[in-house]
């Protein structure tokens, strides 16, 4: 808890940290919301382990999903991103980069997960921004993309739901 404090708390190290988890997990959600649609022809079609897509469908039938509010973030992303062009070539080749840093993490399994969470989030972004700012065709990703962004989702909403089970204590 004093770590917490330390580092997250308003007073802490990193004072807009936790704000900055929830815009993330909110464009993560919409960026979501936005490929339900595929990920339930996926389901439907087989394409996805029966047993995967069994655990999959109440997730994606999750209310929070339809609520307007979580398109806060991504209507703040795009009206960003529309404003000036060449800030949709910087994200690009900032994700870019960030993948090519995670091939100097020395931990097998830390890089794993890092390339993951950066494909997760390199996916979200290519949901709600696409090429040209205006939103990608969720049709057109690959499953690994997919799978990307559901085990990145689930990262954030690990992350948020015990961030607010340490600021409740």
């Amino acid at each position: 808890q004093q770590e917490f404090n330390r580092r997250l708390s308003p007073d802490g190290e990193t004072p807009r940290a936790i704000s900055n988890l929830y815009f993330g997990y909110m464009l993560m959600l919409t960026a979501v919301s936005k490929a339900r649609t595929r990920l339930l022809q996926d389901c439907d079609a087989q394409i996805i382990d029966p047993q995967a897509a069994d655990a999959l469908r109440p997730v994606l039938s999750h209310p929070l999903f339809d609520d307007l509010s979580i398109t806060a973030a991504s209507n703040n992303l795009l009206g960003h991103a529309n404003m000036e062009q060449d800030s949709l070539w910087e994200a690009r080749m900032r994700t870019r980069e960030l993948m090519r840093i995670m091939n100097c993490v020395q931990c097998n399994k830390c890089r794993l997960h890092g390339k993951i969470a950066v494909l997760g989030l390199s996916t979200a972004l290519q949901v709600l921004l696409g090429s040209g700012g205006e939103g990608g065709d969720e049709l057109k990703m690959h499953r690994v993309e997919l799978a990307a962004l559901m085990t990145t989702l689930s990262k954030f909403s690990t992350a948020v739901s015990y961030c607010q089970k340490m600021t409740t204590n």
